[in-house]
């Protein structure tokens, strides 16, 4: 029996040492390391802008608006109404007094002839009676045809001018019209000008030969008064400019239309221009970011005339320079 239990546990310590000799019998093999991988660098592309040769030219600009130096909106200033007709249209050429528009009246004129009627009738029984109440009742009976004959001539709008008929509303019979809103526009088309407000009194100058745009269309004109003018002979506008037109007019469809007042300050012919942004300044000086043979490299530069989008470079690039934009 002993040597039972003898044999048991050495058999027990040999199974015990070919497990830890050969421990990966019994557990799973162990992964190999992966080798790190290998990023690749992409080459670096950049976003670029060909220096061009062109004309580069600095303006001085205001905006406005086209105006006529007699304007008169004409309008229905006592009483709101009902529309019968409009008389009119744009182009239209009246004179003081041509009736513009009316509102519907309905049977006001009948009530008027009655009322005078009414009113001759009073004046008869007071003439033969002498009586007060009969003196009364003539004067109710007056300013009762007054009040009608009132509204029946505010009923009509007329002319107030001479003129060209600008503008003309557009509105159907039985529109309800309110007061003061403007039925018609008349003004002289011989005398259009542009007015347009400035920031700087000394920008233009009095007698200076500008370039008036409308619609893309370009007209020669003439600054006949500016801030400093009007300073001095007191006007309450003290910030407008005034262009009269040289030449040719543009039509009278063009009068409340936007305008722009313009002059060449700067120009230069042939000059490298690039984007205005691609400018950079450190420390007082310009440079740009220039890539060229696969580089990116700053390249100090000198500028000149610049507008709103562009700039003029007098030294440091040539024609066909590519500036880096991003």
């Amino acid at each position: 029996m002993k040597k039972t239990v003898l044999r048991a546990a050495a058999i027990a310590v040999v199974l015990a040492m070919a497990g830890s000799a050969s421990g990966c019998y019994f557990f799973p093999e162990e992964e190999k390391l992966l080798d790190p991988p290998v990023l690749k660098v992409e080459d670096v592309t950049y976003s670029t802008y060909k220096a061009v040769k062109k004309t580069i030219i600095n303006k001085a600009s205001a905006t406005g608006y086209c105006v006529s130096e007699l304007q008169q909106d004409c309008s229905f200033t006592e009483r709101d109404g009902t529309l019968k007709t409009i008389y009119v249209r744009a182009g239209d050429t009246v004179k003081k007094g041509d009736l513009i528009a009316e509102y519907n009246t309905g049977d006001l004129e009948y009530e008027i002839r009655t009322q005078e009627l009414k009113v001759q009738q009073a004046q008869n029984t007071y003439g033969s009676s002498g009586a007060e109440n009969d003196r009364l009742q003539l004067e109710i009976e007056k300013n009762t045809l007054a009040q009608l004959q009132n509204e029946y001539d505010t009923s009509k709008l007329y002319a107030p001018c001479d003129g060209l008929v600008s503008f003309a509303e557009r509105m159907n019979a039985g529109s309800k019209v309110q007061a003061y809103k403007v039925i018609a526009t008349i003004i002289d088309p011989d005398k259009i000008y542009v007015k347009a407000t400035v920031n700087d009194d000394k920008k233009f100058t009095k007698g200076q030969e500008v370039t008036i745009t409308i619609d893309e269309q370009d007209y020669k004109g003439t600054i006949v008064k500016t801030p400093v003018e009007a300073k001095e002979q007191g006007d309450e506008d003290t910030s407008s400019i005034y262009a009269e037109f040289k030449g040719s007019l543009p039509g009278f469809s063009k009068v409340g239309t936007v305008a722009d007042i313009s002059y060449i300050k700067e120009q230069a012919d042939n000059a490298i221009v690039i984007p205005k942004y691609l400018v950079k300044t450190l420390s007082g000086k310009n440079y740009v970011q220039v890539y060229k043979d696969g580089v990116k490299k700053e390249t100090d530069v000198e500028t000149g005339i610049s507008n709103a989008t562009e700039i003029q470079i007098v030294s440091g690039l040539s024609e066909g320079d590519e500036v880096v934009v991003k």
